[in-house]
């Protein structure tokens, strides 16, 4: 049942209209302008009919007032009146209003122009919930979209960058080192023995140690350096502005980090060493020769005894 305010000063109108429009709509009434916006305010009814000629404040001001204000101004008006000048009409459309009626009431053609008008109100508000519900739609699909982005370019198991990603930066960091002319480099690190960690204490144990090794790398990087899970126990930094020698640096303070920390599994401590081969970015080859030489120098340092970093020659 749609509720209709009906402001008038006039007893014998609200009388009339009441008569005609109750059977179907909850009636609430206002004898005075004033009276009547605080009354569509709290009670934010579906329609107004609202009386041109009253003392104080007449129907177009009070009409004016309606529309100025947030709580009312979407409420539709339509004006009831003796008035048929083409002035006032226009007047009233001027102020705000949706539609005319005039005095006195004919109630078919009231109680036709009120049911077009409520049925205005309702499809506007059909299409409110409906734009309403696209909108979270589409801020749901939006957040779908970014998670599944961010998941294609992330580790599950360890949280970092996967290869995809990785190689992404790779690729933009090597145009702005051979742009801007300065330094980049890359390490690669290798689990020693994880064959054997999985072979002796299980797969599960495995992925915590990756995940350990990840937590305690993803520690000592700068922000502004990149880590991922280069694949199976190998991971690769990705390292701004900074040459071979300061990377052997860092990459002797990570594998020192993963000697001395003490991984435990169910109550079991699981000794871990890191091997590590660093290498320039160099922007004169392609990305793949530069990972090849890290490559390289991890093995070198995999041949000669393991828990060591070792640098590219000429890197």
């Amino acid at each position: 049942m749609a509720k209709i305010l009906i402001i008038d000063d006039m007893p014998g109108n609200i009388k009339t209209l009441g008569e005609i429009l109750r059977d179907r709509n909850d009636i609430i009434v206002a004898t005075d302008g004033p009276g009547g916006i605080a009354l569509a305010a709290s009670e934010a009814p579906d329609l107004i009919l609202l009386d041109i000629m009253m003392p104080d404040m007449d129907g177009f001001a009070v009409c004016r007032a309606l529309k100025e204000r947030t709580k009312t101004a979407s409420i539709p008006v339509i004006f009831t009146t003796a008035l048929t000048d083409t002035d006032d009409i226009v007047r009233g459309f001027e102020s705000g209003a949706v539609d005319y009626i005039t005095k006195p009431f004919n109630p078919r053609e009231l109680i036709a122009r009120v049911n077009t008008h409520l049925e205005l109100v309702k499809a506007r508000d059909q299409l409110t919930i409906y734009a309403e519900s696209l909108e979270e739609m589409s801020r749901q699909l939006l957040d779908k979209t970014t998670q599944l982005n961010i998941s294609a370019r992330t580790d599950y198991l360890t949280g970092l960058a996967n290869r995809i990603h990785m190689m992404e930066r790779l690729r933009e960091e090597s145009a702005r080192s051979r742009r801007g002319g300065k330094p980049c480099a890359v390490i690669i690190a290798d689990i020693d023995h994880f064959k054997a960690i999985n072979d002796t204490h299980g797969h599960e144990c495995g992925d915590h140690v990756l995940g350990s090794i990840a937590d305690i790398m993803r520690a000592n990087i700068r922000e502004q350096d990149v880590l991922a899970r280069w694949g199976g126990e190998e991971f690769l930094f990705l390292l701004p502005e900074t040459d071979a020698a300061g990377s052997s640096v860092l990459a002797e303070k990570i594998r020192g980090a993963v000697e001395c920390e003490r991984i435990s599994y169910h109550d079991t401590i699981v000794p871990v060493t890191l091997t590590l081969g660093v290498a320039s970015l160099n922007p004169e080859d392609d990305i793949d020769a530069s990972i090849r030489r890290a490559d390289e120098a991890l093995y070198e340092g995999k041949r000669t005894g393991r828990n060591r970093v070792v640098v590219a020659p000429g890197a």
